[in-house]
């Protein structure tokens, strides 16, 4: 099971640019332009950590599919979370 996890780690890797000047076998890009490094994946603690961001969120039909996964630095998905976040509140309607 974990030759499967560390193989679809590798395959959402690939979809991270290349960063000029950098080794990118071990630093890449996300659509962002957060640098990234390959060996901090899952890790919230690091600077170049970086997670799967699924494209349709589980709960929404979405799966762990190589389609539905892209590369994201850690901070930049808790950034989207945020800014989800706010957006719902901006939606809600208070009464005086």
């Amino acid at each position: 099971m974990m030759d499967i996890q560390v193989n679809l780690r590798d395959q959402v890797w690939q979809k991270a640019r290349s960063v000029p000047g950098m080794d990118p076998e071990l630093f890449r890009a996300d659509e962002e332009g957060s640098v990234i490094r390959k060996t901090d994946f899952n890790n919230e603690a690091s600077i170049y950590g970086w997670c799967f961001f699924h494209l349709t969120p589980v709960w929404e039909g979405g799966n762990d599919d190589l389609w539905n996964l892209k590369p994201l630095s850690c901070i930049n998905k808790i950034l989207f979370i945020a800014g989800s976040f706010n957006r719902r509140a901006e939606e809600v309607e208070y009464w005086d």
